[in-house]
């Protein structure tokens, strides 16, 4: 759950630097407007970063609690009679739901870090 949130708050954090930067290089705008939403898109970042360390290093305790992923089972142990919810998605799809959010991060930095000077 913490990875893909995370992943999530770095998109709109590169989000808000590249329109910041689209504001700074608009003559009718003002610095101070684009200079905010650069703010608030490294705030936004910082976000992601909380999201990926101090969540991921708890996630056992979150993961028990709530379960955003669609197609997941709710089965229950024979041995135990304990329920259990169980992602039945395929290796696959479980991939792409990480790769394509990755890769668009990836290629939203590598623009923000050519637009900057």
């Amino acid at each position: 759950m913490a990875r893909r949130d995370s992943i999530m708050w770095f998109m709109m954090g590169i989000a808000q630097l590249l329109i910041g930067n689209a504001l700074l290089a608009d003559e009718g705008t003002s610095d101070w407007i684009a200079y905010m939403i650069q703010g608030t898109g490294g705030g936004t970042m910082a976000l992601g970063l909380y999201f990926l360390l101090f969540l991921a290093r708890n996630e056992s305790e979150f993961s028990e609690l709530y379960s955003k992923a669609e197609k997941t089972i709710l089965t229950t142990d024979p041995a135990t009679g304990r329920k259990k919810i169980v992602d039945d998605s395929s290796k696959p799809v479980k991939a792409a739901w990480y790769s394509i959010p990755v890769v668009i991060t990836i290629f939203g930095m590598f623009q923000w870090l050519a637009t900057l000077g």
